[in-house]
């Protein structure tokens, strides 16, 4: 029997060994740029196309190499970085397995130029899936310029599952945005189509976290510093303070040993020193710098080296919480502590006696509208407690409710309406029901008419921070379709001169850098940003549980429900009704 094992041959190796470091054009970008960091360079400058699916660019100013050097990189492992096994346990470069520019090398056209400061001339290298195709003398400067282009051209599997060019773009950003995080001494600029993007002058830690934190939610003055020293351990970084502080999880930054990393363990540590000072579901807002023992750190877990292993996780967590928790003792921060409104009561209490009629709740005429007529029936999703409640989702079906003559209508502590049906209740979550109102709502207004606004009577000028201002440019015709008129005033600073009318409250912009905020995290939800942009719009527009609402709110509120194509289901992919029948009424008040 012939052997079925078989050695693969370089090319094959080397495709599928930049799967693992290469998974789109931000990890090319990456890769090139913490090369850029390790050789010295004290500006770097990154230029895409088509979001860097067609071409990436990163020029720097770093110690360059020479001809002997170029030769060999993009060799896999072949690395300046590491000599001997004893290396990989004091790592203190960005790079160090020698496999960036071979993968990226193996799956795209790669064109290399640099000089090193002792070299009279220049060296340009040309390698296209692995193969070199040349290598001559050329005049430059000192440093390094890499091209790459076709980004998997010998891979259209690949390539076929990249994103958009504006998606593209966007993770090309942020990796820029975090590498400026780890590194704010060093200058960064990003181009995108000729237009510049992003561009970070040489600052200090605290500026450079006010940059990047963005103006609006954290100025320089009300930033807290935090320090932490002990032996083998250095802890530096700014909060802002728990006033704001909001839902995004995309103003933490973490830097260990210069590489930025995600933590959850990190993050979990300082979370928990807000604990009371925050909103349920509010994070705090911060950009850490750690330095270890470079012994007590594993940065070899992952290609991507976006995950690290600690020696000892638990000395690092303390640490943390507690210069946290001293910077959060600062005077005036007791002022912060979040004291939750209790759930107003509802004001319609029946209680059985000779006037209750008089205190019985509005009722509801019969429906108009033909959906309003029959709902769609329950799938087989029964939550039934001990056989004492049978309480079903309402959710696509052929099965018909209808709702009952002169129908009755109520609300539950001012989160619920409960609406009679013929043979039953019908439990209806206000929030939810709104939500996939102006959800389906702006959606048309997207491929439609443009919805109305409302003239503020004073514009509000909103100031943004990098990340921020990005993310405005790529949703600014799409807000405007919702009813936002916004006009860019320079400088990352926007004018609001009218809203939505559907919004009853802007605020100072709260609402705006709420929608970029949940536009940016939404980018690796599976949603296009449209839809992200959708669905933020349509929960800052509708009411909120707690909010009180008069029998003819409610009518109109399921009403406008039952006009939608999937009532069921909020834009969120949470249920929005729920039914019980007279039987389950009848069958669980005789057990009693």
């Amino acid at each position: 029997m012939a052997s079925t094992i078989r050695v693969l041959d370089e090319s094959l190796i080397g495709k599928i060994a930049a799967g693992e470091v290469v998974e789109r054009p931000a990890s090319v970008v990456k890769e090139l740029v913490e090369n850029s960091i390790d050789a010295g360079a004290t500006k770097i400058r990154v230029e895409i196309k088509a979001g860097g699916k067609q071409s990436i660019v990163v020029t720097d100013d770093g110690s360059g190499m020479n001809r002997e050097d170029i030769a060999l990189c993009t060799r896999r492992h072949a690395t300046s970085k590491m000599a001997s096994v004893a290396d990989l346990f004091r790592i203190q470069t960005l790079g160090f397995r020698g496999e960036a520019l071979a993968s990226i090398g193996a799956v795209a056209h790669l064109v290399i130029e640099s000089r090193a400061q002792e070299d009279e001339a220049g060296t340009r290298l040309v390698v296209e899936g692995s193969i070199e195709r040349e290598m001559h003398s050329i005049g430059r400067a000192r440093g390094t310029t890499i091209v790459v282009k076709n980004l998997f051209f010998n891979t259209p599997a690949r390539r076929k599952f990249l994103r958009s060019v504006d998606a593209e773009a966007r993770h090309v950003a942020q990796t820029i945005i975090h590498l400026a995080a780890s590194y704010p001494a060093l200058g960064f600029e990003l181009e995108h189509q000729d237009r510049q993007v992003l561009n970070y002058t040489p600052a200090s830690r605290r500026e450079r976290a006010a940059e990047l934190l963005g103006i609006q939610t954290a100025p320089v003055a009300e930033l807290l510093d935090l320090a932490h020293e002990e032996e083998g351990l250095k802890i530096e970084g700014v909060l802002a303070g728990p006033e704001h502080c909001g839902r995004s999880k995309g103003k933490q930054y973490l830097i260990v040993q210069g590489r930025p990393i995600s933590s959850r363990l990190i993050a979990s540590a300082v979370q928990r020193c807000f604990e009371g000072l925050l909103p349920e579901g509010h994070h705090p807002v911060f950009m850490l710098w750690i330095e270890m023992d470079p012994k007590k750190i594993d940065v070899n877990v992952h290609p991507t080296k976006r995950e690290i292993r600690l020696a000892n996780e638990g000395q690092l967590t303390a640490a943390i919480e507690s210069s946290v928790r001293k910077s959060l003792r600062l005077p005036d921060t007791q002022a912060f502590v979040y004291a939750a409104t209790p759930m107003p009561r509802p004001d319609d209490t029946y209680h059985f006696s000779e006037s209750m009629g008089a205190a019985l709740p509005a009722r509801v005429g019969e429906p108009t509208s033909p959906a309003l007529q029959k709902l769609p029936a329950p799938e087989s999703i029964t939550h039934d407690a001990d056989d004492q409640l049978a309480m079903t989702f309402v959710a696509p079906a052929a099965a018909k409710i209808a709702l009952a003559a002169n129908a009755a209508i109520w609300q539950v502590h001012n989160q619920y309406i409960l609406v009679e049906v013929a043979d039953g209740l019908l439990f209806v979550d206000q929030q939810a029901a709104h939500e996939r109102i102006n959800y389906d709502r702006a959606m048309a207004q997207m491929d439609g008419v443009a919805g109305t606004s409302q003239q503020l009577l004073f514009p509000i000028q909103l100031e943004m921070g990098a990340a921020d201002f990005e993310v405005f440019k790529q949703i600014q015709d799409d807000i405007a379709k919702l009813g936002f008129v916004v006009r860019d005033f320079g400088a990352r600073t926007v004018l609001v001169e009218a809203v939505p009318a559907e919004l009853d409250s802007f605020g100072e912009g709260d609402v705006f850098y709420q929608l970029l905020n949940d536009v940016r995290d939404g980018q690796h939800s599976g949603r296009s940003w449209r839809e992200v942009l959708v669905l933020a719009y349509a929960r800052k527009a509708s009411i909120k549980k707690g909010q009180k609402l008069n029998a003819e709110e409610m009518a109109h509120l399921i009403s406008e429900l039952l006009r939608v194509d999937s009532p069921h289901i909020s834009p969120g992919d949470k249920p929005i009704m729920a039914r019980m029948k007279l039987s389950d009424m009848e069958r669980l008040l005789r057990k009693f």
